[in-house]
């Protein structure tokens, strides 16, 4: 019987000269751009322009209005000046285009709450359980998070 003599390769090596992985980086890259773009218009949420993609090493930037195609085009230097001092240094401009149906897909980038969950009381006992077969610190952190879970519930 022959022996299997090729190590296995990690997926992570596998996946980075893939196209899905220079697709999973324009998304970050995407995102960035329109965290900085609502920094640069002072918005709470892009509702009414975004960040679509990048195409031939320019942002293109869609806006689901005419008034919001002219604020942006009025901004395009600052807009570019943020892109480049914040994300990308090399970018060479950005095109500012109204949208067919004057509809803008809405990323939904989900923002964490600090400490949004809450242990249940099952859990906070299962945590004590396990600090008392444990010692030094996994013990205090154990008990520091029983003791949370008590609080929040309060």
């Amino acid at each position: 019987m022959a022996r299997y003599t090729h190590k296995p390769l990690d997926i992570s090596k596998v996946l980075s000269h893939s196209s899905l992985a220079s697709q999973q980086q324009q998304v970050g890259l995407v995102q960035q751009l329109n965290k900085v773009l609502a920094e640069v218009l002072q918005l709470e949420q892009l509702s009414f322009c975004q960040v679509s993609c990048i195409r031939d090493g320019r942002a293109v930037i869609l806006c689901a209005s005419a008034p919001w195609l002219t604020r942006l085009k009025m901004q395009r230097d600052a807009i570019l000046d943020n892109f480049r001092r914040k994300i990308l240094p090399d970018l060479a401009g950005i095109e500012i285009e109204a949208s067919p149906n004057g509809q803008i897909n809405k990323l939904n980038v989900p923002v964490a709450e600090k400490n949004s969950h809450q242990l249940s009381e099952q859990a906070a006992l299962s945590l004590r359980a396990a600090a008392q077969g444990s010692e030094g610190a996994l013990k205090q952190a154990l008990l520091k998070l029983a003791e949370n879970a008590e609080r929040k519930k309060v």
